[in-house]
């Protein structure tokens, strides 16, 4: 089995710290935030085990996303 790897969820940089105070309020910190020039805000939750992987999904602000679904991998740049 692979080892838990990070989680990635975009937002506009905008809407970045609305998202973060969602997030965190639900108990899913990021543990960093990566900014793209194109005014793209990455949230990066560390590697979590399978059974926490729903909370994090059901705390992500989908409303506030800027892709649609959530993406498992490295953000594509």
């Amino acid at each position: 089995m692979d080892s838990p790897s990070e989680s990635y969820f975009s937002v506009a940089t905008r809407h970045e710290a609305a998202a973060v105070a969602h997030v965190t309020n639900r108990g899913f910190p990021p543990c960093r935030i990566e900014r793209e020039e194109s005014g793209v805000s990455i949230l990066v939750f560390p590697p979590l085990p399978e059974v926490e992987m729903a909370g994090l999904a059901q705390a992500l602000p989908v409303h506030l996303s800027t892709k649609i679904g959530i993406v498992g991998g490295p953000p594509l740049r």
